[in-house]
């Protein structure tokens, strides 16, 4: 497998950058999800990435593709890690890369083209890595595994991996899977984990997982569906009923079935400290320098 990477660095004047070029123009934000929709996700899965970190201001951070950056309101790295010195977002797609780049705020970012199962990282980069539905995209089991490995492998001692897949428990996954392999779907569906698979292969990879939760309970076949039908005919007008709906959907998360209802499993592992790894941030490859923002 060929290593290779393109670094686009985000620039605090956007006065002075390039016009993008129109093979990577941003197409309209949240396309693939109700504007609603949208909001809700980036609220649960920053919530939960604070809850996880519990206070803990990360020097160096990663996140293992920029689709939701690139393309829709639901981005989640632009206000996330606000004291971090480096936020790095990577993917395989150069479009959604340089879509994600051009949409970034004037701070320390840096977006790479990159395989996440052989990066172009050196090991122990990042205090955090986030990697939320970048997984569940490969073919096989052996390659989520492999890209786990690689993501420990990039973590620093002492720091955090959180990670979500598909939850395959869910009634919809399946259907939902063939589904996106039809020509008309934005993206295909691959292998998943259950919670338990998922958290055995985090401590294959050699870290130690602490918790686990479940994340949104809309009915994503259903309510795709019914919020597209509902903006069809009232437009925003609808926006009262589907933040109804949504909060109806999210109760189910506090059921004892909340594991068939979440459409995402989550994990949260952190690597065991090691005395031997020098206690300054090092850039995630050879020659740059960074500092923390305070």
């Amino acid at each position: 497998m060929t290593v290779y990477y393109l670094v686009l660095y985000s620039t605090p004047d956007k006065s002075h950058r390039r016009p993008t070029p129109p093979e990577v123009q941003p197409r309209p934000k949240s396309w693939y999800l109700d504007p609603l929709v949208a909001a809700q996700k980036r609220e649960v899965h920053q919530r939960l990435v604070r809850r996880w970190l519990n206070g803990a201001a990360p020097h160096s951070v990663l996140k293992t593709d920029v689709f939701e950056e690139a393309f829709g309101r639901d981005q989640l790295l632009f206000d996330l890690f606000p004291k971090a010195g480096l936020v790095v977002g990577m993917d395989i797609d150069p479009t959604h890369a340089a879509a994600a780049q051009h949409n970034a705020p004037p701070r320390p970012f840096a977006f790479l083209v990159t395989d996440v199962r052989r990066t172009a990282f050196r090991p122990s980069s990042f205090d955090v890595i986030l990697s939320n539905s970048t997984l569940d995209h490969f073919d096989t089991a052996a390659e989520l595994r492999s890209a786990l490995d690689e993501l420990a492998r990039l973590l620093r001692p002492g720091g955090t991996l959180i990670v979500t897949l598909d939850n395959p428990r869910n009634p919809f996954y399946r259907i939902l899977r063939w589904l996106s392999r039809r020509r008309f779907a934005p993206f295909s569906l691959g292998c998943t984990a259950s919670r338990r698979q998922l958290n055995a292969w985090l401590e294959a990879s050699g870290l130690i997982v602490t918790t686990n939760d479940w994340l949104i309970h809309n009915p994503r076949l259903l309510s795709t569906a019914l919020f597209l039908a509902l903006r069809r005919t009232l437009g925003r007008s609808a926006d009262p009923l589907i933040r109804a709906l949504l909060g109806l959907f999210s109760l189910l998360g506090r059921l004892p079935t909340r594991s068939l209802t979440a459409c995402f499993v989550a994990a949260c592992a952190h690597k065991p400290a090691d005395k031997r790894t020098p206690a300054g941030p090092l850039h995630p490859w050879p020659g740059r320098q960074y500092t923390r923002t305070q």
